[in-house]
């Protein structure tokens, strides 16, 4: 039976409304929650938020691989690049996502994105031993005494959890963000409050925007590209934010000199403002060259992680 479009669009219209209801619901009560049970939100928060930025490493085995093989065929062992093999994971991606995975579920407050970060755990812990084993393989060149028998069964089996770890983290953060995005308004209300737009303030202000656009960058070699429209959207906030920011700094620079946080992001801050605004004219070209476009898309990345590095440690 066909619903008539005049009840199909109460309900599309009556869902967007419960929708926009709990967006605000959950805002506010971010906002008003006490002092101690925000502070639990926050530790959580940052749990994940390390989590998930290791999680991002994976896309180095990934495109490790990506750079020489057929990723629908599998390897024949023939390849010009195949001594290039795969990486493995980082050394911290295991444990910093597991202990996120053990430890927040159970912290205070229940989110939705807590069945998330068990997805993300699981899939990647079934990935990790795969990924070795194939590093050690190519490591060992043994692809040249088995016809890369090996490596097609290896491929087989990486392929389908590359696929799901790719999902399950694009799925997490999106959600992750939604949470955490809230929380920073919080403490940059905090910041004003108590010492007004101080430096700390400013910097906090321009991370928030960074990571709107940190949150765009694929997950992988072959992952679709960047929405331009987008990108070009969010890249607005940031660059008023970096403008506020550098105004603060001219019109402090005392201030600037003796400030150890300052100290410790260096030049970070121009350094990927820098890299966003190079991808940003280049997402702006009517076809942009792909090779030219990962290499800006992997300047963003290390630029951002270095400057997420700095900031973090600034702030301990």
């Amino acid at each position: 039976m066909k619903s008539r479009p005049g009840l199909r669009s109460r309900v599309v219209v009556a869902a967007a409304l419960l929708l926009a209801a709990r967006e605000v619901a959950r805002g506010q009560t971010i906002a008003d929650l006490p002092d101690d049970k925000f502070q639990s939100l926050v530790t959580k928060t940052e749990l994940y938020g390390q989590a998930l930025k290791a999680a991002h490493g994976i896309k180095k085995s990934y495109d490790s691989y990506a750079s020489w093989v057929d990723v629908k065929t599998g390897p024949t062992g023939k390849e010009k690049l195949i001594d290039n093999g795969v990486s493995d994971f980082a050394p911290n991606i295991l444990p910093d996502i597991q202990d996120a995975s053990k430890k927040g579920p159970g912290m205070w407050p229940p989110l939705p994105i807590d069945a998330g970060m068990q997805k993300l755990a699981d899939t990647t812990m079934a990935l990790a031993p795969l990924v070795k084993s194939a590093s050690e393989y190519y490591a060992q060149k043994a692809y040249k005494t088995d016809a890369a028998k090996r490596g097609q069964e290896l491929h087989v089996q990486m392929m389908p959890l590359f696929d799901q770890v790719f999902a399950a983290q694009i799925a997490f953060r999106r959600g992750f963000r939604a949470v955490k995005e809230d929380v920073d308004r919080r403490v940059l209300a905090q910041l004003e409050k108590d010492h007004g737009k101080n430096y700390e303030w400013h910097l906090r202000s321009f991370l928030m925007a960074a990571e709107t656009l940190g949150d765009m960058m694929p997950t992988h070699l072959d992952a679709p590209p960047i929405d331009a429209a987008r990108y070009r959207q969010r890249f607005v906030a940031l660059d008023a934010a970096f403008t506020a920011f550098t105004q603060y700094r001219t019109a402090h620079a005392e201030e600037i000199k003796t400030s150890a946080l300052a100290g410790s992001v260096g030049n970070s801050v121009d350094d990927f403002f820098a890299a966003s605004k190079q991808l940003r004219s280049l997402l702006d070209a009517p076809k942009p060259d792909r090779q030219l476009y990962l290499a800006k898309v992997s300047d963003f990345t290390t630029k951002f992680d270095d400057l997420l590095q700095r900031s973090t440690v600034a702030s301990k």
